[in-house]
């Protein structure tokens, strides 16, 4: 009996000894080996730069050549009552068609580093190639017509209000006028002359709409009817007017949406993530390959797109907040990310640094992710952090009188950008970005266009793996509008009510390929799924020999 005992205390203490063992080892790797294992292999990996041999490491080439499944799709709007627009002043009413689907081929080129191998500097060309088979059935770019407002019709208005303004207050006029005539009667003057230019618009069937295919508006765009027929004609019969050649004859405007298909400008160059692995392709700074657009002033936009920032109304430290540059540009982002952190992008599209916010998590083809969105704060001009992101009213618009420091929340005025992929539509056209829809704008922009029903499906969403930073799923949306104003001194325009005319929307989206997923589950969830298995299984052994040797 005595020794029975002495058997049973020996292997009670040496199951106890083993379980302890076990359980203590599970716990050890389950929370602290294993993390640590993962964390040093995804900071390590995901670090821009060149093998020994000289070639791109696996990171840098595979986002070099993405893979991913990009498409940008773009729905038209087809104005129906131009004539009411034109004469009544009533809202617009459009007619949605798309969408117009693009295959999207993303190259990232002209890869090279520092000698220390902390920047790096590319530049990145997108083709586009229509599919049809992704796009709506009976979508055809080349033969579907829209009939929108035309940019450069009120770009050009501009200019003929400008030379009027210059023709009628010349004092080298006014006192040959005056000698001649009296003082009412030279005002008759300028009044005809002003009728006779919205007659000659009529004559010459120069409209403020336009209708061309949808092809045009996007890529192989359509020339300016305005200039081509008008605005030239009148600036020789100013100059024979003023007995010189004050006034040099405008260039052809070419107007498209995308003026950069296979083509770039820019130059940007990144943090490599050598010494901060949480910086890893933030955007540092750009250059361009010829004068057709801008560089940033170092770390700090142009000061000529976000020139609200310098004023006084910008306090503190809200000025450098529009100007700075700031985060990935979307492609991938930090690794290990907290649903509490703000993502930070630099959106090349809008001409400025964005945060994103997460919203959920979510499941992209079983590959769980946190879903991040943009804010509605980001755009909302009663938040004085925005206030750089603002532009005077040269003309006004909705309830904002002429000279207004800002547009109503939920639209950003970016005609001052002037960068490579927009050089032609965006620079002194009166370009305004919002959310599709007028999504999350202020409730009188809403209703500026009455069929327009806003939604959570007009939402920008980007899908993370938040351990790697991967990027499993984007839909980047929103929309291109023009800002209409109303001319006073051209009769035939002063009546049309003012606002954000949409021209466009677009939602480019971009889900993860098939190689891209298993990639993911081979390198990081397999492996993690089965230490913890094993080594939960290990605690449970471990915990069930702590019961076993209680029983003896």
């Amino acid at each position: 009996m005595l020794l029975r005992q002495w058997i049973c205390g020996g292997i009670s203490i040496v199951l106890f000894v083993v379980g302890a063992g076990l359980l203590t080892a599970g716990l050890i790797i389950v929370l602290s080996v294993f993390p640590n294992t993962i964390e040093n292999t995804v900071k390590t990996s995901k670090i821009l730069g060149l093998n020994q041999d000289g070639t791109l490491n696996i990171f840098t080439n595979s986002w070099s050549k993405p893979t991913y499944i990009s498409t940008k799709e773009y729905w038209t709007f087809d104005y129906t009552n131009t004539i009411g627009i034109l004469n009544r002043a009533i809202f617009p009413d459009v007619r949605e068609k798309g969408p117009y689907a693009y295959d999207e081929k993303i190259n990232n080129d002209h890869i090279s580093f520092t000698p220390d191998g902390e920047k790096m500097t590319f530049s990145q060309t997108v083709t586009y190639v229509f599919n049809a088979d992704k796009s709506c059935k009976t979508c055809d770019p080349k033969k579907d017509t829209v009939t929108i407002p035309d940019i450069s019709f009120f770009k050009g208005i501009q200019i003929i209000d400008h030379l009027i303004e210059t023709v009628l207050h010349n004092k080298l006029l006014n006192v040959v006028c005056n000698l001649k005539y009296s003082k009412e009667k030279c005002s008759e003057i300028g009044k005809t002359i002003e009728k006779e230019i919205s007659v000659a618009m009529s004559l010459f069937k120069v409209e403020p709409f336009v209708t061309v295919t949808v092809d045009e508006l996007l890529f192989s765009g359509y020339n300016s009817p305005l200039i081509e027929k008008l605005i030239n004609r009148i600036i020789q019969i100013m100059n024979t007017l003023l007995g010189d050649e004050r006034f040099q004859k405008k260039p052809m405007i070419t107007v498209k949406l995308n003026s950069e298909n296979g083509t770039t400008d820019t130059v940007y160059t990144a943090q490599t993530g050598k010494t901060d692995w949480s910086k890893t392709g933030y955007i540092i700074s750009f250059a361009n390959l010829t004068n057709a657009s801008l560089p940033s002033l170092g770390n700090r936009l142009p000061n000529s797109w976000w020139p609200s920032a310098a004023t006084a109304n910008c306090k503190d430290d809200y000025g450098e907040h529009a100007l700075k540059i700031e985060g990935t540009n979307a492609n991938f982002f930090k690794s290990f990310i907290k649903k509490t952190e703000t993502l930070p992008v630099y959106i090349a599209d809008v001409c400025r640094s964005t945060r994103l916010v997460f919203e959920k998590e979510v499941k992209v083809n079983g590959i769980p992710g946190y879903r991040f969105i943009l804010p509605a704060s980001e755009f909302d001009y009663t938040l004085e952090e925005n206030c750089g992101f603002c532009r005077t009213l040269q003309f006004g618009a909705y309830d904002k009188p002429k000279n207004s420091s800002c547009l109503p929340s939920g639209l950003l005025d970016i005609s001052g950008c002037q960068n490579g992929r927009h050089q032609q539509i965006y620079l002194g056209n009166p370009i305004i970005i919002s959310k599709p829809h007028f999504y999350q704008a202020s409730p009188i922009v809403q209703a500026f266009v009455p069929r327009f029903s806003p939604s959570y499906s007009d939402e920008t969403t980007i899908d993370i793996e938040p351990t790697t930073g991967a990027l499993l799923s984007a839909k980047k949306k929103l929309q291109i509008n023009m800002l209409v104003n109303q001319f006073t001194k051209i009769g035939a325009y002063s009546v049309i009510r003012p606002g954000a005319y949409p021209l466009v929307w677009l939602n480019e989206s971009s889900i993860l390929d098939e190689d891209t997923k298993q990639n993911l589950q081979t390198k990081l969830f397999t492996p993690q799924n089965t230490v913890q298995i094993a080594c939960w299984t290990a605690v449970g052994v471990g915990g069930s020999y702590h019961e076993t040797s209680s029983n003896y």
